[in-house]
């Protein structure tokens, strides 16, 4: 999860993307009168994911909240409750679940042992766990809930002391959490005000942040999008930008696509999953189509697979229109060439490489990037997807890494994400992870399956067909 330099030989993205200052970052631009927006001071979260004031420099919260499972850390009063800030092996300090016995190791209660049981003394198995935790001893990436079995120095386990250990970055259905945070679904099972419970699960596809099998386009994933972003191993369900995609979880109607967040169950503790739903016959705006299992039929309906075009990150996602007007992010030459039906306020005006194309100003409601002239759709306070900044400063909202100034968009650990320049949080990769700008391959992190799209107005590293 790392940002992408823009400085060296993109001579383009300098002058398109609001300046550089080569060695620091790109300068945050102000979301042009879209609520939530953030300008170039880090603290202005002006009603967004994370109340004003909550956020510091490195988009961590401050003492009024706390820092989730992964996050940079001082001491262990930073942490989020059940989290100690500890070293990840590193030298690194981050906020972590403390450190855990693995079975047979000696324990004085059941929060003392990874397994969440702690039996005559010893950590135990616990039968109700269907499938290994973060922390807990392991042979195999299959015996983990993570997928991912890792050697002391984080290597794939090839015999010796091995225990399973993050594959992104949140933790899967079925593994031990302490806080709806920790969970790539965003809930906690603790039935009974448990203490340590297990995150909840869906017999849906997988949710990002959750593992998938290979890297590329995967029916597996809501998103279809499946990728080693964090050089683990094990390739992670990634997240696309915009409006959230159908399945995918969610709190509130006005983040997803289709406008509809439903329940879809209960978690044990009697609180309803939740995600997103089609509310109609064809996709709308930001769904994905034709990728990956996904139908083709972009709204309007009968269009067929009219509008549905390649987005930021190598994904088809539907972009309205009935093949009579010109889509976002295509050339025009007046505004009444542009497709208004999905978006009314789609204008004739300069993109990104200095060409006319159709596109949001900032503060309309978008469906993903493409449909912004500055190439960036985040949620504004209320959750809805809007055209904003260049990029967004530490501690604003953001639905991807790309929508950052900083190096990562991470958890919040209150159900939102929140952009941070924090290294030590982001990936290993210094180069532009899927969906960010590029002006050639060699600018891709992952390059075996990403490449960089330069023959599209918005050149962005995606995956490889």
């Amino acid at each position: 999860m790392t940002r992408f330099a823009w400085c060296g030989g993109l001579a383009f993205a300098l002058v398109a993307l609001g300046g550089c200052d080569c060695g620091g970052s790109p300068e945050p631009v102000d979301g042009g009168g879209m609520d939530g927006a953030v300008t170039g001071d880090a603290g202005d979260v002006d009603g967004g994911d994370v109340d004003a004031g909550d956020v510091d420099a490195g988009g961590r919260p401050d003492a009024g909240a706390c820092t989730n499972e992964r996050g940079a850390c001082a001491s262990s009063a930073e942490c989020c409750p059940g989290l100690g800030c500890e070293d990840d092996g590193s030298g690194t300090l981050v906020c972590a679940a403390m450190t855990c016995g693995t079975i047979g190791e000696t324990c004085g209660a059941d929060g003392d042992c990874c397994s969440n049981r702690c039996t005559g003394g010893a950590c135990a198995t616990n039968p109700t766990l269907s499938c290994r935790p973060i922390g807990e001893t392991c042979a195999s990436g299959g015996e983990c809930c993570s997928s991912r079995c890792a050697d002391a120095a984080g290597a794939a386990c090839a015999g010796g002391d091995c225990t399973c250990a993050f594959a992104g970055d949140c933790r899967t259905g079925g593994d031990v959490c302490r806080n709806d945070g920790d969970c790539c679904l965003g809930l906690c099972d603790r039935p009974g005000g448990a203490a340590v419970g297990t995150c909840a699960t869906d017999g849906s596809c997988a949710v990002a942040g959750e593992p998938c099998s290979s890297e590329g386009l995967s029916g597996a994933c809501c998103s279809t999008a499946c990728l080693d972003a964090d050089d683990t191993g094990v390739p992670t369900c990634q997240r696309l930008g915009g409006c959230i995609l159908q399945d995918e979880a969610c709190t509130t109607d006005a983040s997803c696509c289709s406008g509809v967040c439903e329940d879809r169950g209960m978690t044990m503790d009697g609180r309803p999953i939740r995600r997103c739903a089609n509310a109609d016959s064809c996709l709308p705006p930001g769904e994905v189509c034709g990728d990956g299992g996904a139908s083709s039929n972009c709204c309007p309906n009968g269009g067929g697979d009219t509008g549905c075009v390649m987005g930021a990150e190598g994904i088809r996602r539907c972009l309205g229109g009935d093949g009579s007007c010109t889509l976002p992010a295509e050339t025009c030459t007046s505004t009444a060439d542009c497709c208004t039906e999905s978006f009314p306020r789609l204008t004739c005006a300069e993109g990104p490489s200095g060409a006319m194309v159709c596109c949001l100003p900032d503060g309309e409601e978008c469906a993903t990037g493409a449909t912004c002239c500055t190439g960036i759709c985040v949620p504004d306070s209320m959750g809805v997807p809007r055209c904003g900044s260049m990029c967004v400063a530490d501690g604003g909202a953001c639905t991807t890494d790309a929508d950052c100034c900083g190096c990562g968009c991470i958890s919040d650990g209150a159900g939102g994400r929140v952009c941070t320049s924090d290294a030590d949080i982001c990936g290993p990769c210094t180069l532009a992870q899927l969906g960010e700008f590029c002006s050639a391959d060699a600018d891709c992190c992952n390059p075996d399956v990403v490449r960089c799209a330069t023959e599209v107005e918005f050149s962005t590293c995606v995956l490889r067909r």
